[in-house]
């Protein structure tokens, strides 16, 4: 009688929805007025279909995000047995700094009518936005550590760097000068040794 009970209650579990909710970013670090591209991905893995599925990212408010494409949230009226759905949508930061990332979240019905159910997403790691000059000077870096063979990687590196090449060019400089000097005095000498003949 329990194997059969067992038995039962396995086969109902097994004709519910199984919904899941995958969030996903396209950038590991966002720019000041960059665009970014929001994924989030359901998958319904059960043995059959979700109703009323209902998809919400609160994550980008409208002080720090402009909203360029597509809705934040989505409601799909059905989500049949082992399939997917993806919403995309895309967000422009208007500011530089940490922005720290929440789950987005979904609810459906396993039945029509059904009660409602809620599912967290996984949580994105935080996602630092930098200045358009911070990138710019990200990929002078990058260009000069390629040129550098990998031996120079900082600015603190370049700034060093810059500063051996202005001594030395500073110093040759000095030394063209002095020499030049030393012409002229000798040019001068002649001169007056010649006035005085």
């Amino acid at each position: 009688m329990q194997g059969l009970l067992v038995l039962l209650l396995g086969a109902s579990a097994a004709a519910d929805p199984f919904v899941m909710l995958m969030k996903s970013i396209s950038r590991e670090q966002g720019v000041y007025a960059e665009s970014i591209d929001v994924q989030l991905r359901v998958f319904n893995k059960g043995d059959s279909p979700a109703y009323a599925v209902s998809l919400e990212d609160g994550d980008w408010p409208a002080s720090h995000f402009e909203l360029v494409k597509g809705p934040k949230e989505r409601v799909i009226a059905e989500l049949e047995q082992n399939s997917s759905f993806t919403h995309t949508f895309t967000v422009r930061p208007t500011f530089a700094g940490v922005h720290t990332l929440s789950a987005a979240t979904l609810t459906y019905s396993a039945t029509a009518k059904g009660a409602t159910l809620s599912y967290a997403s996984n949580v994105p790691p935080a996602l630092p936005i930098i200045s358009r000059a911070e990138k710019y000077l990200n990929v002078a870096l990058a260009i000069g550590r390629v040129l550098s063979l990998n031996f120079v990687r900082t600015l603190r590196g370049w700034v060093s760097v810059a500063a051996f090449w202005s001594s030395v060019f500073g110093l040759i400089a000095l030394y063209k000068l002095n020499v030049k000097r030393q012409d002229w005095k000798y040019e001068r000498a002649v001169k007056e040794m010649e006035k005085m003949k």
